[in-house]
């Protein structure tokens, strides 16, 4: 999962939120086996690490994605 925050053209500071993926049926007959979903644009009030936090799991839980399941995280500051 990727995480990164940015403001908008109207000045409104967002949170892009990636998943990336191994696609198992594709593992062994192609070298595409990764892909990528954007899950979402998340507003953002707060920058603190707990509010960002929350933010994240708020959105994997709203799509069912188990958090046992995410293995990496990487944030840009």
């Amino acid at each position: 999962m990727l995480a990164d925050e940015s403001r908008d053209i109207s000045g409104h500071e967002q949170m892009s939120i990636v998943l990336r993926v191994i696609d198992a049926t594709k593992l062994k007959s192609s070298d595409n086996f990764i892909e990528e979903y954007l899950l979402g644009l998340v507003p953002l009030e707060s920058f603190d690490a707990p509010s960002l936090a929350n933010a994240i799991v708020d959105l994997l839980r709203k799509y069912n994605i188990d958090l046992n399941l995410c293995i990496g995280m990487c944030f840009d500051g």
